[in-house]
């Protein structure tokens, strides 16, 4: 790079992040896939989508966004609904600061968007990636960011392609208080990311077919842009803080950046050039750091919050089942250190073969390997004990949360594991029959 950037400025960034431990809630993210009932087609944008988010607006409070005079988002109290490159809907909650809360934020959206889908006769799936469609099948939104990344993502991998239009993810997003408490929360955000592909894996099907991954949506991950992608070994590095996250954001190219008059392509541009000289007519603005933080895709990711990123949708016992592993291991500030030196002591070469092999085998890599049973039942154990002593006098234990991980790992046997087990043919009527069992259809 022909210059540095100012080291203050951006870490100013992540200082005004901070906050203390009093003031710590966590975000959910849920994404969900549509179909037409009858036919198990994905939804179009005009016909379907449109008509719904139009329904939330109008029915239920929520203020739209447009892009080109089609509307493409809601925003209400905090939260807010997006959508996905393939017309996926996606729900980011307001901070909230106990699971209880989110799980009633969670029921509200979900009966709001049971009405609005009733009437359209649709159905949406929450699972890692749609059971049922060919990806060349599958268009885009009217969203140029997504014009955009569709062009140029593409020959970096495979996924990429699949990543956009098939997959759904859920999502838990935690506060850190300062650089010391962020350093800890990533090295397990990072080391155990991998753990939960294996538990609340539910996406072992493309096509109709069993595709061989217990999660083909983490596969989609793993053949995309290496640069913005994986395992991030630097976080475990001694000194690993905010400057380091900040050179590896900064080495990373451009893709696009919004402004008033539209969404701005700037694919393959140098950041710290951009940052000097600009680009296109364009000057750095401060929320170009933003869109820049947000063009990388790790297994854990650094922004005003750190984002855990490997969880496929699920069930909603799943949904609130990875927002509890994280809050347990993240917010209890002695079980974080306790994980942070079980994971030091482990060394991160375990957690890095799960990385490997976790998405594809699923479980089945325990049966070789008693160390990855041992990282599997120490990583819950943790969790329900850092919950534990998070509970109030009086109040209910959140670990209750957890009782679906327990029962996955006790079981070895994840949703994508049943799945296979009871999968006879390509019917898709029948699929849907197996997915409705475990009730992965969410609306």
């Amino acid at each position: 790079m022909s210059q540095n950037l100012p080291a203050q400025e951006f870490l100013d960034y992540f200082y005004k992040a901070e906050k203390p431990q009093d003031q710590w809630k966590l975000g959910l993210e849920q994404e969900v896939i549509g179909f037409d009932i009858e036919t198990l087609t994905r939804l179009e944008y005009s016909k379907h989508i449109q008509p719904i988010l139009n329904g939330f607006a109008e029915r239920f409070g929520w203020t739209p966004y447009s892009e080109g005079g089609n509307i493409i988002g809601l925003k209400k109290d905090g939260s807010s609904i997006t959508l996905e490159p393939g017309a996926q809907l996606e729900l980011s909650l307001k901070p909230i600061g106990g699971l209880a809360g989110v799980e009633l934020e969670l029921n509200t959206y979900r009966e709001q968007l049971k009405i609005l889908s009733t009437e359209q006769s649709v159905l949406w799936l929450s699972m890692g990636y749609d059971p049922f469609s060919n990806v060349d099948d599958i268009g885009l939104v009217p969203k140029k960011r997504y014009e955009i990344m569709a062009d140029y993502l593409p020959a970096f991998g495979e996924g990429a392609r699949h990543m956009m239009r098939m997959t759904a993810t859920a999502q838990a997003n935690f506060d850190y208080s300062s650089e010391e408490d962020m350093r800890n929360k990533m090295k397990v955000a990072v080391a155990l990311s991998s753990v939960m592909s294996i538990i609340f894996a539910t996406s072992p099907i493309r096509n109709s077919e069993l595709s061989g991954c217990k999660s083909s949506r983490n596969w989609t991950w793993r053949n995309l842009d290496s640069r913005r992608t994986g395992f991030l070994d630097f976080v475990f590095e001694e000194g690993f803080g905010y400057q380091r996250y900040i050179d590896y954001v900064s080495q990373i190219p451009m893709m696009v950046l919004e402004r008033e008059d539209g969404t701005q392509d700037l694919r393959d541009t140098n950041f710290v050039d951009y940052y000097h000289k600009g680009k296109n007519g364009l000057t750095y603005e401060k929320q170009d750091w933003v869109a820049q933080l947000g063009g990388t895709f790790p297994v854990a990711r650094l922004r005003n919050a750190i984002e855990t990123r490997t969880c496929d949708a699920g069930p909603v016992s799943m949904l609130l089942g990875q927002a509890a592993f994280w809050k347990g291991l993240l917010y209890d500030p002695e079980v974080l250190l306790e994980t942070v030196a079980w994971v030091e002591s482990s060394g991160i070469e375990i957690f890095k073969k799960i990385h490997e092999r976790g998405y594809l085998t699923g479980f089945d890599c325990l049966v070789k390997d008693p160390e990855c049973v041992k990282i599997l039942k120490t990583a819950i154990d943790l969790s329900k004990k850092g919950l534990e002593k998070q509970s109030k006098a009086g109040e209910e234990s959140e670990s209750k949360y957890l009782d679906q991980a327990f029962a996955n790992f006790e079981a070895k046997e994840s949703v994508s594991d049943r799945l296979i087990k009871n999968y006879t043919n390509s019917d898709k009527k029948g699929i849907l029959a197996l997915l409705e069992k475990e009730n992965l259809i969410f609306a």
